[in-house]
């Protein structure tokens, strides 16, 4: 690839965590609007893992599914978000070509979600306070408030797009061993939060009988439930 494709992929990604990480300071420099969001991200991830109660019981794609939803609903990355940044110097200069533009993808992939997710929960804030109680119905009319379900949609896609991409990676001879090695030097160095985020990720997704079906499951019922969300009538929401 041409040196010039190499640094617009390592802007991208500067500019996307820096990005994720203002998004953050909107919220985490407040102890009690932190609070607040950390109630309406469990919340978001509870409301989600409904989606997959069947596929939490299949062995090995239990904690994968936590993982991913954790994610996309926003519990607890902001730490690893800082370490991101912090470590965008490292990354974009070792990466090769192919592992930099994908990470470059996820990282306006995180950016696009948070900001989304951070809309959410403005909306549903009464005077700056999230009610006691949020109502399925309050969540969808915050959602379509937020975003539209084509964005949603493609999101979503493009999370399942990643997922295959970081498929492969599963398979590296080595890895494994290499991600315990680290264990150590990554949490002296103040890269804990990201390490760990690293070593479960290729944990959980090592463990998954089948890599597609799992893909092809959250693709299909993230879209449905993104169809639901801004397409159900809300007299018929709870």
């Amino acid at each position: 690839m041409p040196r010039s494709a190499r640094k617009a992929a390592a802007a991208a990604f500067n500019e996307q965590m820096r990005l994720s990480n203002e998004l953050h300071r909107s919220y985490i420099e407040d102890p009690r609007q932190l609070k607040q969001y950390d109630r309406f991200t469990e919340w978001q991830m509870e409301y989600l893992l409904t989606l997959f109660v069947d596929l939490h019981e299949q062995p090995g794609y239990g904690e994968a599914i936590d993982y991913t939803v954790s994610d996309l609903a926003g519990v607890g990355i902001s730490d690893r978000d800082h370490d991101l940044e912090r470590a965008a110097p490292i990354i974009t200069r070792m990466l090769p070509q192919k592992a930099l533009e994908t990470i470059a993808a996820a990282a306006r992939l995180n950016a696009r979600v948070l900001d989304i997710n951070l809309g959410i929960f403005k909306r549903l804030q009464v005077d700056g306070e999230l009610p006691d109680e949020i109502s399925e119905r309050a969540y969808c009319v915050a959602c379509r408030e937020s975003s539209s379900l084509e964005e949603c949609v493609g999101m979503v896609h493009l999370a399942t797009e990643l997922g295959a991409t970081l498929k492969s990676l599963v398979k590296v001879p080595l890895l494994g061993a290499m991600l315990r090695a680290m264990h150590g030097p990554a949490h002296a160095a103040g890269f804990g939060a990201l390490h760990g985020f690293l070593d479960d990720g290729y944990t959980n997704f090592k463990a998954i009988p089948d890599i597609d079906l799992f893909l092809n499951e959250i693709d299909a019922r993230m879209t449905a439930f993104f169809e639901t969300i801004f397409n159900a009538p809300l007299e018929e929401l709870g």
